[in-house]
């Protein structure tokens, strides 16, 4: 969802409840509470927003889509609806809102809405609804294990096969079924702080994740969320690069900061297939406002079977929330960065993205039954060859 440029009109996608994780840590500038005069003095642009279905609600049979804008669009509109990639309907005028047969089995899907203004800007919403497809199991069931490898100096290993592993669960050695590699497109989160301290670095910010953004792929997607005391979907896996930009532009600081819940959200929006993927959280210190603790965010990195990178940047954060940001990261598999300048954050995004250009995944199916305990796992590779994975995950609870 992108060209939201009033905060209080951004809210598309809360946090409710509890691909790569960024964070960003910044000096902060003034009160976490009070928003930048510049946010108030704006002129607020419309916003694209889809009122039904609800977020993460179960659908079946003919289900209304009902979109809205939150202001008037001179020279008129096009609304573009779209449900998994097929066209449903186009829209000239209100009421913004038509009738889709979903069918009669309750499975995951895609609803994209796209405003088309009559000087060519576009604003994008998305929602995606629940599934219960009984397949399901079987895709939880398969654990999945980033893995970096490189040589002795550093460089990054090519072109392995799955024979080339060694994988181990609590000391046991495991069939690794399948091998994702780099051919296949990635999947990236990048969660970005837009809390009211972000302000005198977000411009350098928004270029920096302009950059990244810029890098990726023909074929990769993002999906960026900014988040302050509550979290906010700009764009739902985007391979649009002027869209992706454009929910760039979108970031608005202002508010308090809620690190916890927005990690949780970032887990809970990767997709579950089996692929490459990755979460970069962007923030800026300390949590003051999440409705989750950080044992709990945790508890659900652990849980997961993606790769975070959190970024640290400035001097704004505490040792304490260092540490978080360093225990978040090393739980997945990945690293943390604490780049002191503006300048220095292109080279940590490209580190980033690096990485996860050359990153395996590899997939087994564990013998032992889901109990919640805690696993350890060892990776090891060709000879010679140094592998970097998380050392272990908690089993899901049956």
């Amino acid at each position: 969802m992108i060209g939201l440029r009033h905060p209080r009109l951004s809210v598309i996608s809360a946090f409710t409840g509890a691909m790569v994780v960024l964070a960003i840590s910044a000096p902060r500038a003034q009160s976490a509470d009070t928003r930048p005069v510049a946010s108030q003095a704006a002129s607020p642009s419309p916003a694209l927003i889809i009122r039904e279905p609800l977020e993460g609600a179960p659908v079946l049979g003919d289900v209304p889509i009902v979109a809205a804008l939150t202001l008037p669009a001179p020279g008129g509109v096009e609304l573009l609806i779209t449900i998994d990639g097929r066209e449903l309907c186009r829209l000239q005028q209100p009421p913004w809102s038509c009738t889709w047969d979903a069918g009669r089995d309750m499975r995951e899907h895609h609803v994209r809405v796209v405003a088309t203004f009559a000087d060519g800007r576009r604003l994008v919403a998305n929602r995606r609804t629940k599934g219960l497809d009984v397949n399901e199991t079987v895709d939880v069931a398969a654990v999945q294990v980033p893995v970096i490898v490189t040589d002795a100096k550093g460089h990054f290993v090519r072109g392995l096969k799955k024979e080339a592993f060694t994988l181990l669960e609590n000391g046991k050695a495991q069939r690794i079924e399948t091998l994702t590699d780099e051919s296949l497109p990635l999947e990236l989160i990048a969660t970005v702080d837009i809390s009211a301290s972000m302000e005198p670095a977000m411009p350098q910010v928004q270029a920096a994740v302009k950059g990244l953004l810029g890098r990726l792929r023909a074929g990769d997607t993002t999906t960026l969320i900014g988040f302050n005391e509550t979290v906010f979907v700009l764009a739902e896996r985007e391979s649009d690069a002027a869209l992706r930009a454009a929910a760039v532009e979108a970031l608005v600081p202002w508010g308090g900061t809620a690190f916890f819940d927005a990690t949780v959200r970032s887990l809970e929006l990767v997709g579950q297939k089996a692929g490459r993927r990755g979460i970069i959280i962007f923030s800026d210190g300390d949590d003051r406002h999440s409705v989750g603790r950080r044992d709990e965010s945790l508890r659900r990195i652990e849980e997961g079977q993606v790769v975070i990178y959190t970024v640290g940047f400035g001097e704004g954060a505490s040792a304490q929330f260092r540490e978080t940001l360093q225990a978040f990261a090393e739980a997945s598999g990945g690293r943390a960065y604490f780049p002191r300048r503006a300048e220095d954050l292109d080279a940590a995004f490209g580190s980033i993205l690096d990485e996860l250009s050359h990153q395996y995944i590899l997939s087994y199916v564990s013998g032992t039954p889901p109990d919640g305990s805690w696993r350890t796992l060892e990776v090891r590779a060709c000879s010679g060859c140094q592998v970097r994975a998380r050392e272990g995950y908690r089993a899901p609870e049956r």
